[in-house]
């Protein structure tokens, strides 16, 4: 199973053998290859409309979930179910694995925004109540711009109904035993964006339960009858055994690099923090 595109990315499609990464323009190739545009009937308002509102998610709501999800990297664990041994194809146990996720999810961007990022965009910096009311103030501006229509701009879902999906569903598919304000909000204060999340899901992924339990990325697909599997040769048992144990090692030694390298970053900070204390003792003896 593929976890991220070659380039490194996510979301991304395999289209006749070919990858497409980036959201962006995975939409603009389907329009283009399928002649479907989702927004081909919409007026130059509501383009310009979609246009700033889609800008709001991507560049503001994602940053506010990207948050929640690298401070509390335990809740995104249970908040989403997440078995890492089915997810990674490891023998590892969910506990040693539970504990490299939380090194390597909080800090790595490769394959999510990480914290160093999260900080940098400028969201990071504020205090967490400030940050979930920026958050509530995103949704509540959909919530009013979706009113009581079934998607954003009438009976038919175009492209901001389509990335409005991918956030509001990271936001309300969380175990409800997980403490997560935003999602709260969302269904106290906006039921019209639970409902058009729930539309959404039901439109374009009847086999949601499906892929959430197996993973299979194309659940929807007919599978051929399964083949009666010739008993493995030994050697392919051994091969297959020491594949694995190659798999676990590697995962043991990126949790070693991620150790090593905050013991490293605490030591130039330990380092800089007494080169500046050096240089104001002596500005003072100076004076």
């Amino acid at each position: 199973m593929k976890f991220r595109s070659k380039k490194g990315q996510l979301p991304f499609i395999e289209l006749n053998g070919e990858e497409i990464a980036d959201s962006t323009i995975i939409l603009k190739e389907l329009a283009q290859r399928f002649e479907k545009d989702p927004d081909a009937g919409l007026t130059k308002d509501q383009k310009n409309v979609s246009h700033a509102m889609i800008s709001m998610i991507e560049n503001h709501l994602v940053w506010v979930v990207a948050w929640w999800r690298t401070k509390y990297p335990d809740n995104v664990i249970k908040g989403y179910k997440m078995n890492l041994q089915h997810a990674l194809g490891s023998k590892l146990p969910n506990g040693i694995l539970n504990l490299i996720f939380k090194f390597t999810f909080v800090r790595k961007v490769s394959l999510i925004l990480g914290a160093k990022k999260v900080k940098a965009q400028g969201i990071g910096v504020h205090k967490p109540e400030e940050i979930i009311e920026f958050g509530q103030n995103d949704l509540r501006v959909l919530s009013d711009l979706l009113a009581d229509k079934p998607f954003f701009f009438g009976d038919e879902p175009t492209t901001l109904d389509i990335v409005a999906f991918s956030s509001f569903a990271q936001i309300y598919f969380i175990d409800k035993d997980v403490q997560f304000q935003l999602r709260d909000f969302m269904i106290e204060n906006c039921p019209n964006l639970v409902g058009h999340v729930n539309r959404m899901k039901e439109r374009c992924y009847p086999d949601w339960d499906e892929i959430c339990k197996t993973l299979d990325l194309n659940s929807h697909l007919p599978k051929p009858p399964p083949e009666e599997k010739e008993t493995k040769s030994k050697e392919e048992e051994k091969k297959k055994e020491k594949d694995e144990k190659e798999g676990d090692k590697e995962i043991e030694k990126e949790i070693e690099k991620e150790i090593e390298k905050e013991k490293s970053e605490k030591e130039e900070k330990e380092v800089e923090k007494d080169v500046e204390e050096n240089k104001q003792k002596e500005e003072k003896e100076a004076k």
